[in-house]
């Protein structure tokens, strides 16, 4: 066994020897192997050869020069240093060290990374050509698009062959480490802040649920395995990328971190924008009623105007000013500072004052301030769901609860009070939104909305984490929810059949998912499903188009009343867009409605 020094003062003799072990002993590939975890984990390895192509803070990427015949093992791995100094790219060096599998962020929801540790290097010569990237794309390789992994619990246990021709998680690790280049791709998500952006190769352009305007959405057993993430860590990405937008020349490493496969740039791609127009809803007619949802991403009191402003106009332009909106994630007047201020009056004063300078009408509001931090989200935020009214065309029938009143159906399907919480102390509202309903008359007809902020999705298993099929936790608690809202429903049109009733916001859950099933259960039709399949998204997640903001109507509202529903695209597929959701819209003909 040779040991690999850093220093180059021993000589041309221990360079050549170092040389000699490296190309005997054990290559890249065989470290890696051929399944997902390294079958040397634990063992050390000297004299490992390869090239620099590409370094970080605190280690460094190494390629064979001379790959295997084996698509299924990486010719590739990173090489942690800690507070080392590492090589230059294109140094051709020798390194020791010893085989482990990092998980990132140590979290057991992620899959490994192939790497070596303790590690001691030699440099050889400087200045080589990289090894050749591997091509994705026209001409090369393409990541499968119907499946994301077997279902065989823990991947990683399982301990099998990868499968890179069927399994898009296979394809990816089978890269790990690797160059790569694509010739074009298609964003299929807007940059974020830390300048990710989600891709599809532009010879897939046809695979997956594209949307009519450039991105993909997900359908049930379907969610886009092809996808992969641009990562600007070492390398920015061009700013300004929204959904639809072209990037050519791409080159980078293929990374893991934070539940996802990565490209980790090496050099920045050139951009080709395209047109993307925000979407405008019809003006509203005269006998009609306008209802809509629209989640605020966390908007506190103390946000800046332009935030506002932009919220503001929106709800003028694009949605025609309904009658009715049903706000998510409305934050108390000091915003996430925990102080123990609860009371939203600044927020929603800054916000019709707005939409009032932007040529809407006077909004008024119904609300329920929640208990101090008893109601998820950002410690000290209490967002709450908030209904918005035109008191011109719609006005509320009384009084409104407090936080730990629970709303009652009284005889003729009558609310007391006539705005409040449902439920607010059933188990499965705590740390979570409460929904709030509201009774209105409009032109004297009585119609019920009820406005939902679900649990969110943060605490699922990602798609390309080592269980599969991935668990979401969060259902349970989400099905929960909306089994006391169906039960609600049901209670109310018990005590009236033709009751006008609305359950709209943001559900956290899919058209196809549990929740939205137990709230058609109860004899609401979701109006997301009179859409065509490629146009339900809401809400844009690591370049999956989904439908998480949802209407859903009584049949006293389906019977003729209807007149159109739409998502306003104005949000999710730009980088800079006053939400992160886009809003939807549904309109009713008044007279259509049952007294």
């Amino acid at each position: 066994m040779v040991q690999v020094l850093r220093s180059s003062k021993f000589g041309f003799g221990l360079l050549a020897l170092c040389v000699a072990s490296a190309a005997q002993g054990v290559t890249i590939a065989q470290v890696q192997g051929s399944g997902h975890l390294s079958p040397l984990a634990g063992q050390s390895v000297d004299a490992l050869g390869g090239v620099v192509t590409a370094v970080t803070r605190n280690g460094f990427w190494l390629q064979d020069e001379t790959p295997d015949d084996d698509r299924r093992t990486a010719d590739a791995l990173y090489v942690f240093l800690g507070k080392e100094k590492p090589p230059a790219v294109g140094d051709r060096i020798a390194v020791s060290g010893r085989v482990g599998e990092y998980r990132p962020g140590r979290n057991p929801d992620n899959l490994t990374i192939t790497q070596l540790s303790d590690a001691r290097w030699q440099r050889l010569a400087s200045g080589i050509p990289l090894p050749a990237p591997v091509v994705l794309g026209r001409g090369g390789r393409l990541p499968p698009s119907a499946a994301i992994a077997p279902t065989l619990g823990n991947v990683e246990a399982a301990r099998r062959p990868l499968d890179p021709e069927r399994f898009a998680m296979d394809f990816f690790e089978s890269l790990e480490g690797m160059q790569v280049e694509i010739d074009e791709a298609i964003a299929v998500g807007p940059r974020g802040e830390r300048g990710e952006v989600a891709v599809i190769l532009a010879a897939q352009a046809d695979a997956g649920l594209r949307t009519a305007r450039g991105g993909v959405a997900i359908a049930p057993g379907q969610f886009n395995p092809h996808r992969i993430l641009l990562d600007a860590s070492l390398t920015p990405t061009p700013p300004g990328i929204k959904t639809g937008d072209r990037l050519l020349k791409l080159r980078g490493i293929v990374d893991y971190s934070f539940g996802n496969y990565r490209l980790r740039l090496t050099e920045s791609p050139q951009l080709q924008a395209r047109a993307l127009p925000a979407q405008l809803a019809a003006p509203l007619g005269r006998g009609q009623l306008g209802v809509a949802a629209y989640n605020l991403e966390n908007l506190g009191g103390n946000a800046p105007q332009a935030r506002f402003d932009a919220i503001a106009r929106q709800i003028v332009t694009q949605l025609a000013s309904p009658h009715l909106i049903a706000l998510q994630e409305v934050q108390d007047d000091d915003g996430p500072r925990d102080k123990g201020v609860t009371d939203a009056s600044q927020t929603l004063t800054r916000l019709s004052n707005a939409i009032r300078a932007a040529g809407g009408p006077a909004y008024r509001w119904v609300g329920v301030d929640p208990v101090n931090n008893a109601d998820g989200g950002a410690p000290g935020a209490n967002i709450r769901p908030v209904i918005l009214y035109d008191p011109v065309r719609v006005q509320l029938d009384g009084s409104v609860g407090g936080p730990r009143d629970a709303v009652s159906i009284a005889a003729g399907g009558k609310l007391q009070p006539a705005a409040g919480r449902i439920a607010p102390d059933d188990p499965a509202f705590e740390s979570s939104r409460k929904p709030l309903a509201a009774q209105f008359t409009v032109a004297g007809k009585r119609l019920v909305l009820v406005a939902v902020h679900f649990a969110s999705k943060r605490i699922d298993q990602p798609l390309f984490g080592p269980q599969q099929p991935p668990f979401a936790a969060s259902e349970i608690q989400r099905t929960a929810q909306a089994g006391v809202v169906a039960d609600f429903v049901r209670s109310l049109l018990a005590r009236r059949a033709d009751s006008a009733v609305l359950v709209l916001g943001d559900f956290n859950d899919f058209d196809f998912g549990p929740a939205s099933q137990s709230i058609e259960a109860a004899g609401l039709s979701n109006l997301t499903l009179s859409l065509p399949a490629a146009e339900r998204y809401t809400y844009i997640h690591d370049g999956n188009s989904q439908a998480l903001d949802h209407v859903f109507a009584s049949p006293a509202l389906m019977q003729g009343a209807l007149r159109s529903y739409q998502v306003l695209h104005i949000n999710a597929e730009y980088p800079d867009g006053a939400s992160d959701h886009d809003p939807v819209r549904a309109v009713f003909d008044i007279d259509a409605i049952p007294r």
